[in-house]
């Protein structure tokens, strides 16, 4: 379940669709406003999670089964990102580890966005090589060609491009922790390691 994310390449948002910087985010987490871009290729924030009827939020939607699927007052999107958290359990305890694409600063997850509620949430698919071994879903990563294609209504093939795996400080389990770089600080850079 890909619950936590990061947005650091908020230049490249600037540079794209203008308006102001959008601050960094280590620790972009279910219930904060956050950016997406809507069918329009419009940069709006929205709240990430769709409220559910009986409560709780959804913020994964698997992409098997998903164009069968009545989209009623939901719209496709996309999320920028940088890169996503997933844990893994290790003995007593579970380990959180940093996923990122070293090949690209700012990537874009396929989304879907309720209008309605203006909240979002982040499309899956089954994990690949390394995330597999850690967990068995990741998100719908997009290439940059496949970006308007989401948008418009067409499934493109996922990005394969590289991908980075690293354990990172549990600090991150944390809700109160500051939203800075040392969330994704690589094991020999901190002391706890």
């Amino acid at each position: 379940m890909c619950s936590r994310y990061t947005i650091i390449g908020t230049r490249i948002l600037r540079e794209r669709f203008g308006g102001t910087t959008i601050p960094p985010r280590y620790n972009a987490a279910p219930g904060q406003r956050l950016p997406i871009i809507t069918l329009d290729e419009h940069l709006t924030e929205a709240v990430f999670g769709i409220v559910r009827w009986g409560g709780g939020r959804r913020i994964n939607a698997r992409i098997e089964g998903l164009e069968e699927k009545s989209w009623g007052r939901e719209d496709r999107c996309t999320i920028p990102a940088s890169g996503f958290f997933e844990w893994k359990t290790e003995g007593a305890r579970r380990q959180p580890y940093y996923i990122s694409f070293p090949e690209r600063e700012l990537l874009a997850f396929a989304g879907i966005y309720d209008r309605e509620r203006d909240a979002f949430c982040i499309v899956t698919k089954a994990a690949v090589e390394p995330v597999s071994s850690i967990h068995p879903r990741m998100p719908y990563v997009l290439t940059e060609v496949g970006e308007r294609e989401w948008l418009t209504g067409r499934t493109p093939p996922p990005s394969d491009e590289k991908i980075e795996i690293y354990p990172v400080s549990r600090e991150i389990n944390n809700p109160a922790a500051p939203d800075e770089p040392s969330l994704i600080r690589r094991p020999e850079q901190h002391d706890w390691w």
